[in-house]
């Protein structure tokens, strides 16, 4: 009887460790599983210039991460300087010489943009081989507990198959006898310790991983941002040769190719004007398939216009902006929200699709009718994914954005990526910061 008294701690803990190695994940496993990541990161990073994890120590990926934010700090105050010349330029009065200087200080600044971009993706890259080496060693870690803890399985068992008697025989006197008690009360308390210790060394490795694969995503994302700024730079080149061989270096030629700028805008806002009124008349006791389509034409809805798209950036022009470097050819009848090329434009409240104009490299706009007389127009879009008389909702994604020289959409009055948004009233531009949040 007292054997099976003393037998049942002991059961107990041979149950929980049997349980923790059904638990902890086998060692060839996560070596495979760890394989295969690598393979997939290889396989998503061309531009890769990092050498295996196995091969870099610790202190080599940190010393190797620390080069890229360098390299990244030195060439960011050259962006700087180029984005001040920029700045500078668009503000500027409409001359050749002047667009041949901003698309040049563009161009430049889009090449630094790649250049910290590839830095970027190498120390992402690095980063994550230092959370894979760290995952490794959490890994390896776990295995030398479970080696560890199948030695104290062992002599757990060996200690159990002994009965009293065996034990009393088995000692030179009684107090070897109490020493060895006191030997097993200590061995169950290392087990408690190092259960403790395993179940810390996962939940770090399970952290790791975690990190390994938020890390994996940026990388995705940046790789993706870079492949677009690459274009970005095919695009002004193109753009920039285009000018060269239309104006041939001639400033009169180019002022001729402002004032057919001029009059493209001139005929899209009487477009929109009176497209405005005329589905007004048209529309306003059309049958509708609901009653949110209705209230679009009867004014019975109060406009909430939210952000087309992100306004993180600021605003590059605002509307009727004294700075305006095309203002002696008309004024500014927007609000200009820079975005990277290609961001996804949502409508900015449920609407009516009027126009969505694909000009091929002219201006191209997408027009959207809302309740109480108001409309929205987006301009300089590169990608358009509505029909026109066809229904919108809120949020709803309708197009891409544009604006890069010499891309889809863009025409020749844009200085750079942006959103132009317009709000009219009646067919007549308002300052669209009166209808937004």
């Amino acid at each position: 009887m007292a054997k099976n008294k003393t037998q049942k701690p002991v059961l107990l803990l041979l149950s929980l460790l049997i349980s923790l190695f059904l638990i902890l994940p086998n060692r060839g496993t996560a070596q495979v599983e760890n394989s295969n990541q690598n393979q997939n990161l290889n396989s998503n990073s061309s531009l890769s210039t990092v050498s295996d994890p196995n091969n870099l120590s610790v202190d080599e990926l940190n010393r190797s991460i620390q080069e890229k934010q360098d390299q990244k700090r030195l060439l960011e105050q050259k962006l700087q300087e180029y984005q001040d010349i920029i700045a500078e330029k668009q503000k500027t009065s409409a001359s050749l010489k002047n667009e041949l200087t901003l698309l040049d200080a563009q161009i430049s600044k889009t090449e630094l943009d790649i250049q910290a971009l590839n830095f970027t993706v190498e120390e992402k890259q690095l980063q994550i081989n230092l959370t894979q080496k760290a995952i490794g060693d959490k890994e390896k870690e776990i295995d030398k507990l479970r080696g560890f803890l199948g030695e104290l399985v062992k002599t757990i068992y060996r200690y159990d198959q002994k009965d009293q008697l065996e034990i009393l025989i088995a000692h030179n006197s009684f107090s070897d006898v109490v020493n060895d008690i006191r030997a097993a009360s200590a061995l169950q308390n290392t087990i408690s310790d190092s259960l403790s210790d395993i179940r810390l060394a996962k939940s770090n490795l399970e952290r790791e991983k975690t990190e390994r694969e938020r890390q994996k995503a940026e990388l995705v994302t940046l790789q993706s941002e870079l492949e677009t700024t690459s274009k970005s730079l095919g695009d002004q080149k193109t753009y920039k040769s285009k000018i060269l061989s239309d104006t041939q270096s001639n400033e009169q030629l180019y002022n001729q190719l402002l004032e057919q700028s001029r009059q493209e805008q001139l005929n899209a806002d009487a477009d929109i004007r009176s497209l405005q009124d005329t589905l007004k008349s048209k529309l306003g006791g059309k049958e509708t398939t609901s009653q949110a389509q209705e209230n679009i034409f009867t004014g019975n809805r109060n406009v909430q216009l939210s952000w087309p798209v992100s306004p993180a950036k600021g605003i590059s022009a605002y509307f009727h902006d004294p700075t305006y470097p095309y203002r002696r050819y008309f004024e500014h009848p927007a609000i200009d929200i820079p975005t990277n090329q290609g961001t996804a434009i949502a409508a900015a409240d449920d609407g009516y699709v009027a126009r969505a104009k694909n000009a091929g490299f002219g201006y191209s706009y997408i027009m959207l009718v809302h309740s109480n007389s108001i409309a929205t127009v987006y301009g300089h879009v590169s990608q358009i994914n509505v029909a026109e008389e066809t229904y919108v909702k809120k949020g709803q994604i309708i197009g891409l954005s544009g604006g890069l020289p010499g891309t889809p959409g863009a025409g020749n009055l844009t200085t750079g990526a942006h959103l132009h948004f317009e709000v009219r009233l009646n067919g007549f531009p308002v300052n669209p910061l009166d209808y937004l949040p």
